[in-house]
């Protein structure tokens, strides 16, 4: 009986040890990537595309007066928030239109 309850506490003890090791060895990172900082000036849908095809998916516009904006063509960029930083790609990355 006593074999059974040692087997059974080194079993659970290094079953724990896998748990400890997976938990801290698991990447969970964000990829990353830059804002452009170039976007100023541009069409809204070009500056749209950019962003996406970098990864980006959070991606909330807004107008000059500060009121939230869907993606018009013929918006331009005034600004993008965090332009040159690098940032995960769940981010949510600011671009202010008129």
């Amino acid at each position: 009986m006593a074999t059974e309850s040692r087997a059974a506490a080194w079993l659970l003890g290094m079953i724990a040890v896998v748990a400890i090791f997976l938990a801290f060895s698991s990447d969970d990172s964000v990829p990353v990537t830059t804002i452009p900082g170039n976007l100023d000036g541009r069409k809204a849908e070009t500056v749209d595309d950019q962003l996406r095809g970098l990864g980006f998916a959070n991606i909330m516009y807004l107008s000059e007066t500060g009121g939230s904006a869907t993606v018009r063509p013929e918006w331009t960029v005034v600004s993008v928030d965090g332009a040159g930083q690098t940032v995960g790609l769940d981010a949510w990355i600011t671009v202010r239109v008129r």
